[in-house]
């Protein structure tokens, strides 16, 4: 864990008393570093997770399910349209940004893990580089994913930084019903004789994904995040609060909640 200087201390004590910023505002190199970081995960998330939604307005199996899957794209879309709009406001080249990554790519292999590590350099959580390939995992990714999301969100609500926590609140409520639309999916699934077994096969794929993203227990960026007033709790309590409520419904389900055991999780990926 990095020593913080007393321009730091001072800093964060500042903040802990009510201290915010906007893009107005001169930034203290230590608060800009991190604030950028996270605006970039999250718009890079936004925008990779809706072009990987995409293909299932086609695919899913119903027309009123192909409506519900373009609006969450559209929502994802609008999402990264915010969250990269506050970064041009900060002086970021967003569009430069955008043509210089594949936002589209996706890992070939479908039982592929790559733990903690990025396949790529972009800023998305690495959850989306995965390819969503059954409508199974469409689901499971709005009933994991948009709630894993939606608590890492709700931190945001209290953020130092006005711009990103004015916006925040009405992409917490769509993620919400992104997340309602996984939960009333794999119930139903979970209910489904012919379906259950799949549905749980692709589950215990899918879980270590999403728990990796919370990242790991010894990491110290959390740390920074609280003092800055960018994050309220860490990475330890976030994933606490989503993995009980995920352990609640399975159970609730019939379905089996996987082990995840993080110091088996690959600390780095190579293309095959």
């Amino acid at each position: 864990m990095r020593a913080y200087t007393a321009e730091d201390l001072k800093l964060f004590e500042e903040i802990k008393n009510g201290r915010t910023f906007d893009s107005t505002t001169e930034m203290p190199e230590i608060y800009r570093k991190n604030l950028l970081n996270l605006l970039w995960m999250q718009a890079d998330s936004e925008y990779a997770g809706g072009l990987g939604y995409m293909p299932w307005i086609a695919k899913a199996p119903n027309a009123h399910e192909r409506v519900l899957v373009a609006q969450i794209v559209k929502d994802e879309m609008r999402h990264a349209h915010v969250i990269y709009n506050i970064l041009n406001d900060l002086g970021e080249k967003t569009h430069e940004h955008m043509l210089a990554h594949e936002f589209d790519w996706r890992i070939p292999e479908d039982l592929a893990n790559i733990g903690f590590s990025r396949a790529k350099k972009d800023k998305r959580v690495n959850i989306f580089y995965y390819n969503i390939t059954y409508w199974e995992d469409f689901c499971l990714f709005n009933f994991l994913m948009d709630r894993a999301a939606g608590h890492v969100l709700e931190d945001t609500l209290n953020s130092s930084y006005l711009p990103w926590k004015n916006a925040i609140g009405t992409i917490c409520k769509e993620e919400h019903m992104h997340l309602a639309h996984g939960d009333k999916t794999v119930k139903l699934m979970a209910q489904d004789p012919e379906k259950k077994a799949f549905l749980q096969e692709r589950l215990n794929l899918w879980w270590p994904r999403v728990m990796n993203t919370f990242g790991k227990s010894t990491g110290g960026a959390n740390d920074i995040y609280q003092k800055l007033g960018l994050k309220n709790r860490s990475n330890a309590d976030v994933r606490a609060a989503f993995v009980k409520e995920i352990e609640e419904k399975c159970a609730e389900w019939g379905l089996i909640v996987p082990e995840y055991i993080e110091s088996e999780q690959p600390l780095e990926y190579t293309l095959s």
